[in-house]
């Protein structure tokens, strides 16, 4: 009886620390994601009149890679830090036109680039759901026609991310996961070149990515 209770003991420990270090050390992945931007505008000056928008969209495919580590905190809980660099296929046009005066415009999101922090729950053996908190930085492309003179900028625009995923092992070293991200840029972004005020652009991002540990 002794024997069989030391057994059952040892069984039980080593699945608690198999599922302890599930989501527990280094990583890299790759992720192929969905951009779905969104531009408001209230009363911004724009020059030949006052640009008000809301809900002008531009969505996009786009992917990158990742690197990060996790650490184990408790049975069921965990942390990580994790680095990125994402390319964006996404875009937006528009165009003003008072009667007398024209004006169009296309924006392109390109790369970025970002770090952030994610703390996860294991919600099955092989399965966690977190949730993320962090920045991230990207790079847009302008081009503006106003009847005459075309011209075009580049600017770097800084975001707060925050969102959840959930995770699942896959085998002894992958595993899948699937996030939904929101890149606040806030209201001064995409106009730092266009010397307006009061745009804001958000990034709906839906992405799909798979990890390799070791």
């Amino acid at each position: 009886m002794k024997k069989i209770s030391m057994t059952l003991l040892a069984i039980v420990a080593g699945a608690t620390s198999a599922h302890a270090e599930t989501f527990s050390g280094p990583f890299i992945g790759a992720q192929i994601s969905r951009d779905a931007y969104e531009v408001k505008a209230e009363g911004t000056d724009i020059g030949i009149g006052t640009l008000d928008l809301d809900g002008l969209s531009g969505n996009g495919i786009g992917g990158g890679l990742y690197v990060g580590y996790d650490y184990a905190l408790s049975n069921n809980v965990f942390f990580g830090v994790e680095a990125n660099a994402n390319f964006s296929g996404a875009s937006i046009s528009a165009e003003l036109d008072d009667g007398t005066d024209s004006i169009s415009g296309k924006i392109k999101a390109r790369e970025s680039f970002g770090l952030s922090a994610r703390l996860g729950a294991m919600i099955a053996d092989s399965t966690a759901l977190y949730a993320r908190g962090g920045w991230q930085s990207t790079k847009f492309k302008t081009r503006v026609f106003d009847g005459v003179d075309s011209y075009g900028t580049k600017t770097m625009q800084d975001a707060l991310v925050y969102g959840a995923g959930l995770e699942t092992r896959v085998g002894a070293q992958t595993s899948i996961r699937v996030e939904y991200l929101i890149e606040d840029y806030g209201s001064a972004g995409l106009n730092r070149g266009l010397d307006t005020n009061g745009i804001r652009v958000d990034n709906n991002k839906l992405s799909l990515g798979i990890s390799w540990r070791y």
